[in-house]
């Protein structure tokens, strides 16, 4: 019993500042004797979370202070004021660890040490079974991830146990831990797991087993999708249809999104398999979204994106008059322009008073040598993003007809206002201002 725990905190790297975290039950409370034996040396900081949920909160507090000083270690506090009426065990969760990575910068340690077991596991594991998700959840939790260590996730609680008793440890009991009704985990824990030992003894055992196998496995593939990354935003049907989803996945998390759900990578493999939609985005969080262009597939920030700088409002040009914008001034004139390296030329059908610069309209078309080509069409043809798309600019008659498109920075003039022999040219001039 003694030598497996000795032999679980030996297999991991300690730094000479550790981070423990102590809620003053039976689990911490081992830990922290366990690393006091392994580490007589180390500089231990004892972090305890008061959530005041319970009358006993305060009572907790005061016996890990004292648990701190009697191993003599640093003690941290964390009081939790603002309680929320719904969704406490994940807040509460969220802001423990909040609070153990600002204890990590504060004492410049990069291990945190928390003392889940193998019934934890078990249970993390069946929990995140029955609610459904991806089969790489079905791994568990890590033993070492990030700044977190897990040592005792091989263990057993009743092997815990025996070592408190064995040691003369005290503890601090949650009797809310007691009440199957209380949480999803309490149910499993009272009434599922201890099923399922009766069934077989070695059910927690097992269960740890087989997410050790399942994490094995989704390191395998997740190394594999890895590779097939650079491809996902330059050239996604090169990845075969059966890694598009851990690809994706993986490229995700590689910006920082993990918390997708399936029904959201399944939209992303059905747009990018729809061939009539050759762009299109599908949308994860309030701020982010996967953008299918083509070939190319990228997550853009929907808050950006909404409203770019470079649509212009509708503007009249009149003749010889330069129209100031943020990125640079256009001007419509008769007079060959010399001023600018940038200008194209164009003829009208009859006199006017101003010219329309704006957004493409659904009506518009371009005249082609062949025919007319509606702008909608040509931008599918000219296989623009979203983004190149809202970029378009469209110079016109009052009457609304189509002289001049921009696409990609350039003016593609129609062929019903294209320069003709003996015809009096226009030109659209532009300069960019400098900032």
């Amino acid at each position: 019993m003694i030598e497996k725990i000795q032999q679980q905190l030996q297999a991991q790297t300690w730094e000479p500042t550790v981070i423990v975290a102590v809620s003053g039950g039976v689990d911490s409370v081992v830990l922290l004797h366990a690393l006091r034996q392994h580490l007589p040396t180390a500089q231990l900081v004892v972090a305890h979370v008061n959530y005041h949920l319970r009358a006993e909160s305060d009572g907790d507090a005061a016996f890990v202070a004292k648990l701190a000083q009697q191993y003599q270690a640093q003690f941290e506090l964390c009081e939790w004021d603002d309680i929320p009426t719904t969704g406490v065990e994940a807040q509460a969760r969220a802001l423990r660890y909040r609070f153990f990575e600002a204890l990590g910068a504060k004492y410049q340690t990069q291990t945190i040490a928390v003392a889940h077991h193998a019934n934890d596991q078990a249970e993390t594991v069946l929990l995140k079974l029955v609610r459904g998700g991806q089969v790489t959840q079905l791994a568990g939790m890590a033993t070492s991830r990030a700044k977190i260590r897990r040592p005792f996730l091989g263990i057993t609680k009743q092997t815990l146990m025996s070592y408190a008793q064995a040691h003369g440890l005290t503890w601090r009991h949650d009797q809310t831990n007691d009440d199957p009704d209380y949480t999803a985990r309490n149910r499993l824990r009272h009434v599922v797991v201890p099923a399922l030992q009766q069934i077989n003894p070695q059910a927690v055992t097992h269960i740890n087993a087989m997410a050790t196998q399942i994490q094995a496995q989704s390191d395998l593939i997740t190394q594999t999708a890895a590779d097939y990354v650079p491809l996902l935003t330059s050239n996604w049907p090169a990845i075969p249809s059966r890694w598009l989803v851990p690809t994706l996945t993986v490229f995700l998390q590689q910006q920082g999104i993990y918390r997708i759900k399936q029904a959201q990578l399944a939209q992303v493999v059905k747009l990018l398999h729809n061939d009539k939609k050759p762009t299109g985005t599908v949308r994860l969080s309030q701020q982010t979204q996967i953008v299918k262009s083509y070939q190319q597939l990228q997550l853009e920030n929907i808050i950006e994106t909404a409203n770019p700088v470079q649509v212009l409002p509708p503007t009249m040009l009149k003749l010889n008059q330069w129209q100031k914008f943020t990125d640079g001034a256009l001007r419509w004139t008769n007079q060959s322009p010399n001023e600018t390296a940038f200008s194209v030329a164009f003829t009208l059908k009859q006199p006017t008073t101003h010219l329309d610069l704006r957004p493409v309209r659904t009506s518009d078309k371009l005249a082609l040598i062949h025919g007319h080509k509606r702008l909608r069409r040509l931008a599918i043809d000219e296989k623009l993003s979203p983004a190149e798309r809202q970029d378009m600019l469209v110079l016109a008659t009052p009457e609304n007809e189509v002289i001049a498109v921009k696409i990609r920075q350039r003016w593609r003039v129609s062929e019903d206002f294209a320069i003709k022999q003996d015809a009096m040219p226009n030109w659209l001039a532009w300069r960019i201002e400098e900032k």
